[in-house]
């Protein structure tokens, strides 16, 4: 979902510019960001919605910010931080972005005094609070409801941002110890998945397989209508984790039969049409999670389609743009071939002369029917 952004900013990214980070400093929820800020040597910012802890930092910053007590700055023990990032305007101003929130992991002090700090987004504090005995969903409520309570339990003070998913009732469940596989299962029910977003709120949103709005038009020199030039670009075609057929099993908590349900590329114009030259593909997916008939048929399409998308990828180095998000569509123009594609993942670098590097694949909608 792209971030909304000025006039301002869609002028000068085009041109020369230089870029501004600002690192702020949380202990809980008091900010104890020092006056000047934390200096940023180098760094890095890598979002990507293929993994539970969809953002992650690599931050470098100078010798005397190094925490050797449990209290410091930023240990380990206390600290989370904010990154924030834009381009710098004539006028002196900056138009920030926020691109990380997350909590650091892990602080090394290097040979040559350099400090590199790496941390990982909100979602990894879900992650590590593993349930501690079996537990079970809570009555009458929804999976929405269930997945923030969730949550909840996980992260002191979290703070939810909008979902864009059809809500439903949860059914009654019981969970071992993996909370996050927990949260993964329900949002399956949804066609959906859960992440956080760069200003720390989580979300639990449908992940784009097919093109939404295009968002940016991205060329290899300059033109009238591009809102940025490339200055790189590779295309793969490949088969590696393509299926054409998906099948969803997800027992039932009566023991009765379990729902069954599949899922195939028949369309007949399709390079990867099921029983075709492609051959045939199949992935069998068990949610932990018992889903209902539409349910289940949600998740089959769901994951055809994501499958099917990878067939064709771009790797992307542009400029800085940081109103772009994992799952916006966007246009690109390279050596005479133009595209729409989804982004898969990106990378911004953190200092005035960074650029930006993406993944994304192909935004197909394949037809299929129930086998």
């Amino acid at each position: 979902m792209v971030l909304p952004i000025s006039s301002a900013y869609n002028a000068v990214v085009k041109g020369p510019h230089e870029q501004v980070t600002r690192v702020r400093v949380f202990h809980g929820t008091t900010e104890v960001t020092p006056d000047g800020g934390v200096p940023v040597v180098d760094g890095s910012v890598s979002a990507a919605l293929n993994s539970r802890v969809t953002r992650s930092l690599d931050l470098q910053v100078p010798f005397e910010f190094f925490p050797h007590n449990p209290t410091d700055l930023l240990s380990p023990y206390r600290a989370t931080v904010m990154v924030e990032s834009g381009p710098r305007y004539l006028d002196g101003t900056t138009e920030f972005f926020p691109l990380f929130t997350g909590r650091i992991y892990e602080a090394t002090l290097a040979g040559d005094g350099a400090v590199n700090l790496r941390a990982d987004d909100l979602a990894a504090d879900v992650l590590a609070f593993r349930f501690e005995q079996p537990q079970s969903s809570q009555p009458n409520v929804s999976i929405v409801q269930q997945m923030q309570s969730l949550i909840a339990e996980a992260v002191n003070n979290p703070v939810f941002g909008s979902n864009n998913v059809d809500d439903t009732t949860c059914p009654p469940l019981v969970w071992d110890d993996d909370r996050g596989q927990a949260l993964d299962d329900l949002a399956s029910a949804l066609g959906a998945r859960w992440y956080t977003l760069g200003n720390g709120q989580f979300v639990i949103r449908e992940f784009p397989y097919t093109a939404g709005t295009v968002v940016a038009f991205l060329v290899d020199g300059t033109a009238s209508d591009n809102q940025g030039l490339i200055i790189s670009a590779s295309k793969t075609i490949t088969r590696d984790a393509t299926a054409n057929s998906i099948t969803v099993v997800s027992e039932r908590m009566d023991g009765s039969a379990p729902i069954i349900v599949r899922r195939r590329d028949t369309a007949t114009s399709s390079p990867t049409v099921f029983g075709g030259l492609f051959g045939k593909v199949s992935q069998i997916l068990k949610p932990q999670t018992p889903l209902s008939g539409t349910e289940a048929d949600t998740l089959a399409r769901q994951q055809l389609a994501a499958s099917l998308a990878l067939t064709e990828q771009w790797s992307l180095e542009t400029p800085a743009f940081h109103f772009l998000e994992p799952g916006d569509t966007i246009r690109i123009r390279y050596r005479g071939v133009e595209t729409v594609q989804v982004i898969d993942s990106w990378s911004i670098g953190l200092t005035p002369s960074s650029t930006m590097s993406m993944t994304t694949r192909s935004s197909v909608s394949p037809i299929s029917s129930e086998s």
